[in-house]
């Protein structure tokens, strides 16, 4: 796929889920669980079989620390996200701050969707410069293919719980719509601001720096939402079964 193409996806795969969520609140509502639940598992599949692999694969000393530093970062996003990269908000208290809550969330949410975004094709520059374009464009496409259903598959249930979280507040369905578009535009705004950096010529380890902070993020969100859907003491054999139907799909497509 062209870079158009999966600048579109990571854009109207987000509008899309968010738009029938705004129409079937309550079907969403109901069988969100297991969305989330499936998403994630196939997301973790992506990053032990692809991300990881091509993280430790690069020459960057010492890259398990931006690993982990990712994985801390994402700790610092939730003091504003609330928690809801994982499928669901933790403080769902609605009072009079309820406003700075939606801000705080909607900001943290936000830089977190921009970051993710930025690594999806900076493996360019990287590889272009070894002088074998021919080669290097197909292997390219292979990565920012899995790093863009990665983004997408936990981007789902985002999606939704962020969708019922804005109509549960005051706003008018107008700026409910237009606050869900920004966020539908921030991965893609990560994307292209990853395609202007691959002119830079120090370029080819940042790259990877940056794709080991966002695997590290990712890493937190889905090991951490596994562990809990696992746990959940509803339908636990459902949960277990989503969660291997969504490992084993992610081993099959790619």
């Amino acid at each position: 796929m062209g870079q158009f193409t999966i600048i579109s996806i990571l854009f109207f795969s987000v509008l899309t889920v968010g738009g029938l969520t705004f129409v079937f609140q309550s079907l969403f509502l109901k069988y969100k669980h297991y969305i989330t639940a499936f998403g994630v598992s196939f997301v973790l599949s992506l990053i032990c079989l692809h991300l990881l692999p091509e993280v430790f694969e690069s020459k960057v000393k010492d890259v398990g620390i931006y690993l982990l530093l990712g994985f801390v970062f994402q700790l610092f996003l939730e003091l504003f996200s609330k928690g809801i990269e994982h499928g669901h908000v933790h403080d769902s208290q609605h009072n009079h701050s309820v406003n700075l809550t939606l801000l705080a969330m909607f900001f943290g949410l936000s830089l977190h969707s921009f970051i993710e975004g930025i690594p999806l094709f900076l493996s360019d520059g990287e590889v272009l410069n070894a002088g074998h374009e021919h080669v290097v464009i197909q292997a390219q496409s292979a990565f920012s293919n899995v790093f863009l259903w990665a983004i997408v598959g936990h981007k789902i249930p985002v999606s939704i719980v962020l969708m019922l979280f804005l109509l549960q507040t005051e706003l008018k369905k107008r700026q409910v719509l237009l606050l869900f578009l920004l966020f539908s535009l921030m991965s893609p705004l990560g994307a292209e601001t990853g395609i202007l950096l691959q002119s830079v010529d120090w370029l080819g380890e940042a790259s990877i720096i940056l794709l080991a902070i966002t695997t590290g993020m990712l890493m937190h969100i889905t090991t951490l939402l596994v562990f809990e859907e696992y746990h959940h003491q509803h339908d636990k054999l459902k949960n277990i079964l989503l969660i291997v139907a969504g490992i084993a799909l992610g081993i099959l497509i790619f």
